[in-house]
């Protein structure tokens, strides 16, 4: 079957007769009809066949359906309800499984296309309350997803470079793409002992594969990643870093550097894997020249070339950035604002994934398995509970030092002796070492407290009593008069 051959099954998924009645939207991509009907939509594969996938028997697009289901599932089972035919009978099309199968289709829950995350970037409704949950949500998939680890000798990071940069010398040219051509392949070539290493462990699983804002909605009140790529295995079978690498790249892209920081302290927070953060410049860059790439194809709208030189821009800035590792720590009374000047501190290192926090609060319902916003009895706060906090924290500095990333430690650091074992990690691996304490009036910190709802602290004006009455202050720490709000703090 070509193209051709799929229309009278097109003609009949776009009449409303075959939706009862109901007004029908139908969407094209270049490897899909999309048909949206009252609560349905009905994904039908082209009858095309590419380099990379292969749709053009009906077999094999029932076969592309099972998958895509099965695939999808993993990140919406609600939203993937199945697999449906379309039958040939007495002459005409229709639902009913009898006679001759003319083609398959997925059925889908629909949801609003206003609640995808792109729409909702685009009109400033993009918030951390619905990046935090999303970056929860992505690492549990992470960390839950099959490991592929290869029996081949081909490397497909370097595949990818080896694609891509030819591409963007012959599509958009000059020194710019002759350039993260260069610096792509000298930093894969840095890289490559780790990037196999990693495969060896398990952090090369299948992934997504298209992790973008247009691939994330909510649904059903959730923020849910849908439309994984189902028809490549080399395309999904990736690090899960180059994985979130699309999310963080599309959010600075999109002007949402705070957003891109928040989602990997929160992804980090929950799967340790901090030793991977050298390689974020490199997936980033990649996910930015890919976008480059499709973008300058020729026959694209003009209007998409600007897009092209600008995610080219991108990709370059990532792999010229130069960070040193710094361990800071930003401690003080609850209701200070640590965490408020933790994330500002983190921007101003450069793009996302060259400084990285780690939030005690947050920590804390890790180790007590619960969701960061989940509350916690006093006794998670006892003694014994938080030194382990302040042992976790550590050791996962650690690991981020030693990746090249900048490291904000956010704690009340109210006790000397973890202080001291802050000092003591950034001297023991030779690296600049800041410490600050932010101080409030004793009446602003308690209207902070009594305010604060939604977020990972569980302080109440009680807790925040008993540490001002015994906290030692450091005095080799700089402290910061957070009274007069973040601009000022930052500054």
């Amino acid at each position: 079957m070509n193209e051709e051959e799929q229309l009278p099954v097109i003609e009949f998924l776009t009449s409303t007769k075959a939706h009862g009645g109901a007004p029908v939207t139908h969407i094209e991509t270049h490897l899909s009809h999309v048909f949206l009907a009252g609560e349905r939509a009905y994904k039908m594969m082209r009858a095309v066949r590419y380099d990379f996938v292969d749709f053009s028997t009906i077999e094999k697009r029932r076969a592309a359906c099972i998958n895509e289901i099965a695939v999808n599932r993993r990140t919406a089972p609600g939203m993937y309800l199945g697999v449906v035919g379309i039958y040939r009978r007495d002459g005409r099309l229709c639902w009913e499984a009898e006679g001759e199968p003319a083609d398959w289709v997925v059925e889908m829950k629909r949801f609003n296309a206003d609640q995808q995350f792109d729409r909702l970037a685009a009109r400033g409704l993009l918030t951390p309350a619905l990046i935090a949950p999303l970056a929860d949500r992505i690492a549990e998939f992470h960390q839950t997803a099959e490991r592929k680890p290869s029996h081949s000798p081909r490397d497909g990071v370097r595949d990818v470079i080896d694609r891509i940069g030819p591409d963007l010398i012959k599509q958009i040219g000059g020194e710019p793409a002759s350039r993260w051509f260069r610096l792509a392949s000298e930093e894969h070539e840095r890289r490559r002992p780790l990037l196999k290493a990693r495969e060896r462990h398990g952090w090369v699983r299948h992934c997504h594969g298209d992790l973008h804002l247009g691939n994330i909605c909510i649904f059903e009140g959730e923020p849910t990643p849908f439309d994984a790529i189902e028809f490549s295995e080399d395309l999904a079978n990736i690090d899960v870093l180059y994985d979130l690498a699309f999310l963080l790249m599309d959010l600075k892209r999109r002007g949402l550097p705070e957003l891109a920081t928040l989602a990997l302290g929160r992804y980090l927070s929950a799967t340790r894997d901090y030793s991977g953060l050298v390689l974020l410049p490199l997936f980033q860059s990649m996910r930015a020249s890919v976008r480059a790439m499709v973008l300058s194809l020729p026959g694209r709208p003009d209007a998409e070339w600007g897009d092209a030189q600008d995610y080219l821009a991108l990709a370059n800035a990532y792999l010229a950035q130069n960070v040193s590792s710094r361990l800071i720590c930003v401690g003080g009374y609850s209701g200070s604002g640590k965490s408020s000047l933790s994330a500002g501190l983190a921007l101003e290192f450069g793009l996302p994934g060259a400084a990285v926090v780690l939030q005690s609060d947050v920590v804390r319902k890790r180790i007590h398995g619960v969701s960061p916003n989940a509350r916690l009895p006093e006794s998670a706060y006892e003694k014994k509970n938080s030194d382990a906090v302040y042992r976790r924290m550590l050791r996962d500095a650690h690991r981020a030092l030693k990746a090249g990333a900048v490291v904000i430690l956010d704690a009340t650091f109210l006790n000397p002796a973890e202080r001291a074992a802050a000092a003591a990690l950034a001297q023991k691996l030779g690296v600049p070492f800041d410490g600050f304490w932010l101080t409030a009036p004793r009446e602003t910190l308690l209207q902070r407290v009594a305010k604060r709802k939604g977020d990972p602290s569980d302080a109440t004006t009680a807790v925040l009593e008993r540490q001002l009455a015994a906290c030692e202050e450091p005095t080799d720490w700089r402290k910061i008069d957070a009274s007069a709000g973040l601009s000022a703090s930052l500054a």
